[in-house]
């Protein structure tokens, strides 16, 4: 089966970079129809942002495929009403512009309910809505530092770095997708959100709120004993052992998750010594003496002798995979993850895919990045509804020069 379980989905996004982008491709992939509302002549900074050969983005492309794009100029009543008609037969607008920018451009949550009552309205900030912090701007690399994921990231011992990759953007967009879908199930309640004013399907994901979320159980902790923990490396905070071990040849990963199989992994590693250390309290008391001898016997055989050998025991191990790594793995052609896929202008790539798993809807990726303004004429062809209607939004500056 092909569509998605989102098939019936309408969502108009204004969204630019990653965060709302990101949110959108999720429900894109989904099978929802989305609609990408860009600046004409500019669109969404991304296009423009790690270009490779040909002017093309995959920053663009990864996070954009399944959607259509129109233009808009807001600055123009034109506009602004064209905007407002595709949002009454949406379902979800998402929008990640700065603080109060949407209700100078007019379609602010106001607006867009006074149209659509029963609109989902998601918008993604810096540092959302509300807070002293609120209209001040917010990247991932500021964000990552402010909230904490820095601190407790890089070397041991070392100064605190960034996560490799996006993850304040990307969990925010993964959270504001939670968000809509739990605001959309609300809705189709009978009396789920009823306020005096009726359903309210707005609300707000901060990047900052994301990142500190994610500080996790660390936050707990120092609630406990006051700990303020650094860089961790690529060890736990609380389970010993767990983290990356060298090899002869390598490294891998691998940890020991209860005690009951303590005496099993003593038994793969074949040094007795390591029976003195029964508990995870015991072991990581003596933390540099357990990792120690276990480092020391991974040394003398490669890390495939060893991945073998911990998955003959049951252990959870791993290899540490680059990127080309993953592309070719297993486990992600098995799983679909990595996606083989026809750009009409750049020819073949690979696109990420999706990582829930529909066994009875399998088409991923069913459109690719779209061209900016691709979809304009289609879309409001079909939202004006007449052609005079249309020509006055074109006349009146709506789609840009």
């Amino acid at each position: 089966m092909t569509g998605g379980p989102l098939a019936d989905l309408t969502v108009v996004e204004m969204t630019g970079h990653r965060a709302g982008p990101f949110c959108g491709a999720l429900l894109a992939d989904m099978g929802a129809d989305v609609v990408k509302i860009e600046r004409p002549g500019v669109g969404d900074p991304a296009r423009s942002q790690g270009v490779g050969p040909d002017g093309k983005s995959g920053y663009f492309m990864a996070n954009n495929r399944n959607k259509r794009s129109v233009t808009l100029d807001l600055k123009s009543d034109a506009g602004t009403e064209a905007a407002l008609s595709l949002l009454e037969e949406a379902d979800v607008f998402i929008e990640n512009f700065g603080y109060g920018v949407t209700d100078k451009l007019g379609v602010g949550h106001d607006a867009a309910k006074e149209r659509n009552p029963e609109i989902v309205y998601a918008s993604i900030k810096g540092y959302g809505e509300t807070g002293p912090r609120k209209k001040q701007a917010g990247l991932d690399l500021i964000l990552q530092a402010e909230g904490g994921i820095m601190s407790v990231t890089g070397p041991e011992g070392g100064e605190p770095v960034k996560v490799g990759q996006a993850i304040g953007d990307l969990t925010t967009g993964m959270f504001t997708a939670i968000g809509i879908l739990a605001r959309l199930y609300e809705r189709g309640n009978a009396g789920g959100g009823d306020t005096e004013d009726g359903f309210n399907g707005k609300f707000d994901v901060g990047l900052f709120d994301s990142i500190v979320t994610l500080m996790n159980e660390y936050l707990t902790s120092y609630s406990m004993d006051g700990s303020v923990p650094g860089p961790q490396g690529t060890s736990h905070q609380t389970l010993v052992p767990y983290q990356r071990f060298e090899t002869a040849d390598g490294a891998l990963v691998t940890g020991v998750p209860s005690d009951d199989r303590w005496d099993d992994f003593v038994e793969l590693v074949g040094r007795d010594e390591l029976a003195e250390y029964p508990t995870n309290d015991d072991r990581f008391e003596h933390a540099d003496t357990v990792v120690g001898i276990i480092e020391e016997e991974f040394e003398t055989e490669s890390t495939e002798y060893w991945l073998d050998r911990l998955i003959d025991y049951g252990f959870p191990c791993g290899p540490i995979n680059d990127v080309e790594d993953v592309v070719n793995y297993d486990q992600t052609r098995a799983r679909d993850l990595v996606v083989e896929h026809d750009d009409p202008d750049w020819g073949e790539c690979l696109l990420p895919g999706h990582p829930i798993n529909f066994p009875d809807h399998d088409d991923i990726i069913r459109s690719p990045a779209p061209r900016l303004g691709e979809h304009t004429e289609s879309v409001f062809a079909d939202v004006a509804g007449d052609q005079t209607t249309l020509d006055e939004w074109r006349e009146g500056g709506a789609f840009g020069d």
